[in-house]
């Protein structure tokens, strides 16, 4: 990726409606730790589902993720640990984004495991249970709304 093809991230205006969602994937054959990133649907007068969708596509190229239709691509380092805090490197200069995050999934990041990153292009509320938010990450994977990768913290 040359430096003309590096997407500028949506700004922290917009990045600090982003909910994150951890988890860990487990079977007898590997572990992955998981971090699920969505919008809140549209609340103020100059916000739209589509600006919303538009910005999580932005943000989902900052972090180079691919199409859920294909194998989730090595992103790169994107996540640090520092003093049993996470945090994603979403590509802003400046700015990066607190992972709030069971000591669990801390310590599995901070041991090396993977970490799948899922950034979901369709608004969910922010007070969605685990249910409804399973569900809407299927419909956005059968719709092609979503964006995945795989990183690993340093």
């Amino acid at each position: 990726m040359t430096v003309s093809q590096i997407t500028t991230p949506p700004g922290p205006g917009f990045v600090c409606g982003i909910h994150l969602a951890t988890g860990i994937h487990a079977t007898e054959a590997f572990t992955v730790a998981q971090l699920l990133a969505y919008h809140s649907p549209p609340r103020l007068a100059h916000e739209s589902a589509e600006r919303i969708s538009e910005n999580m596509r932005t943000f989902a190229e900052a972090l180079r993720l691919g199409p859920s239709a294909e194998h989730p691509p090595h992103i790169g380092h994107r996540i640090r640990v520092r003093r049993g805090m996470p945090f994603l490197d979403y590509g802003d200069n400046t700015y990066r984004l607190r992972v709030p995050a069971a000591t669990s999934w801390t310590r599995l990041v901070a041991a090396g495991r993977p970490v799948r990153i899922l950034v979901l292009f369709d608004p969910l509320d922010g007070g969605a249970s685990q249910g409804e938010i399973a569900e809407h990450v299927r419909a956005c994977f059968g719709r092609g709304t979503m964006r995945w990768g795989t990183t690993y913290h340093v």
